[in-house]
């Protein structure tokens, strides 16, 4: 543990910690449009910088990448501090005017206006990378990524074409702050062709990265939750097999056997892909089907087999 002051207020934090989490556990609210929980600290919208003072030498940085250690002072409202948030919201008004979170914050330190010399794009995103990092740090698909430099730089699919690694898990579209990240599920789809329209299911699609993929529907309630893609990386990351995904997460509960109706035929014993069941000989004819729930993961690969339904 170290000892720390935030705005003359002396606090015990983790050594570790940094800044950002340290001022959030202790009700101390900073501003920031970067950052997340799920993902690692990256820094880039600077609206969370705050004046840190150790010894001699006091110097503003993000507190989202800077770690305490003791005998740090932190003031989060500073004049410098405000001055410089005002600043990267007034460079963020000039990009991206119509963004909401953008106009809140205006709102809130009183930027107005942007300057006429930085130029109105009118742009909906405001590069925190939010979407990037969630693509490859936690789905780990790599689908995305920052192209260009400078004025020029944008989050992109490679070539501009389809993201071919993209598996339409709507993570980015989740993640972002202003919503530029289009996430559509269609109930119903069709191809049109010179050949005629062909009907299709439900799909979902990520019109930023121009994929499209077809959904799966729940054995039990036939609704569409997932798209393939998504579940077949889930499969391969989890090894989990992929039975476990034929039921959406409402409908996944761990089967039950009914003892009345269960003739001891060991279809269910036989058919199960991880070993979960077994049968219970307790002499002559006997014989009912016993669950070791630890094992059983919920695929309902047994009920599809009992040939009398005993197992719900």
């Amino acid at each position: 543990m170290v000892t720390i002051k935030i705005n003359n207020k002396k606090i015990k934090a983790n050594e570790g910690s940094t800044i950002l989490e340290v001022a959030r556990a202790n009700g101390i609210h900073i501003p920031t449009l970067c950052s997340n929980d799920a993902l690692e600290a990256y820094g880039a919208c600077r609206l969370c910088i705050v004046e840190v003072t150790e010894g001699k030498c006091t110097v503003i940085e993000s507190s989202c990448t800077y770690p305490v250690a003791e005998g740090l002072e932190i003031k989060t409202d500073s004049p410098r501090v405000i001055a410089g948030r005002k600043v990267v919201i007034e460079l963020l008004l000039a990009r991206c005017p119509n963004v909401k979170a953008v106009q809140k914050l205006a709102e809130e330190y009183g930027v107005i206006d942007s300057s006429p010399d930085f130029g109105k794009e009118n742009e909906y995103c405001i590069l925190c990378g939010l979407c990037v990092r969630a693509c490859n740090e936690v789905v780990e698909a790599g689908a995305i990524q920052f192209v260009g430099k400078g004025v020029d730089k944008i989050v992109d699919s490679p070539f501009h074409a389809s993201a071919e690694d993209c598996v339409a898990c709507g993570s980015c579209a989740f993640i972002c702050p202003t919503g530029i990240v289009k996430k559509n599920d269609l109930a119903t789809s069709a191809t049109c062709s010179p050949e005629g329209t062909k009907e299709e299911g439900p799909k979902r699609e990520i019109l930023n990265w121009q994929v499209e993929y077809e959904l799966k529907k729940c054995f039990k309630c036939g609704n569409p939750f997932a798209p393939q893609p998504h579940l077949d990386k889930l499969s391969k990351r989890f090894n989990a097999l992929p039975q476990f995904f034929n039921y959406c997460p409402s409908c996944r509960n761990y089967i039950e056997v009914d003892e009345d109706k269960c003739l001891g035929c060991c279809s269910c014993m036989e058919n199960c892909p991880v070993g979960a069941l077994e049968v219970d000989d307790r002499g002559g004819y006997d014989k009912k089907a016993k669950v070791y729930t630890q094992n059983c993961m919920a695929c309902h690969t047994c009920e599809r087999y009992c040939p009398v339904g005993a197992i719900s």
